[in-house]
């Protein structure tokens, strides 16, 4: 029974860091669901489409009955597609083949443009 209690409090911990870490950087919340969106679609789209499918995203990611809503950050959300949409066709093309690889490039994009 001590065993199941401190895997369930360590289980809490990370998620409760995890929770503090999006909520620190929106950008990362933000590059993941976006390569969510591309790794899906497989194609580039315009800035304005991929901020209404981040919208929708961050809108169903929140609980309804959440006490503290963070509000969608709009020109974050343009910086990160903007990241995206900077990679040269090959690094996109190679990015959207899975999450990981998407979220490194863009991530890498996004931290040269500061």
């Amino acid at each position: 029974m001590k065993k199941v209690a401190m895997l369930l409090a360590i289980l809490a911990a990370t998620g409760a860091a995890q929770a503090a870490d999006d909520t620190d950087d929106p950008a990362q919340g933000y590059i993941a669901n976006l390569c969510s969106v591309v790794t899906q679609e497989k194609t580039v789209e315009s800035t304005d489409s991929y901020i209404a499918k981040l919208k929708a995203l961050d809108a169903r990611g929140q609980s309804p009955s959440a006490q503290q809503k963070p509000e969608f950050d709009e020109d974050e959300a343009r910086t990160v597609i903007a990241a995206w949409l900077n990679l040269s066709d090959d690094q996109k093309n190679e990015a959207s083949q899975s999450q990981q690889a998407c979220q490194n490039a863009t991530l890498d994009e996004y931290q040269s443009q500061d």
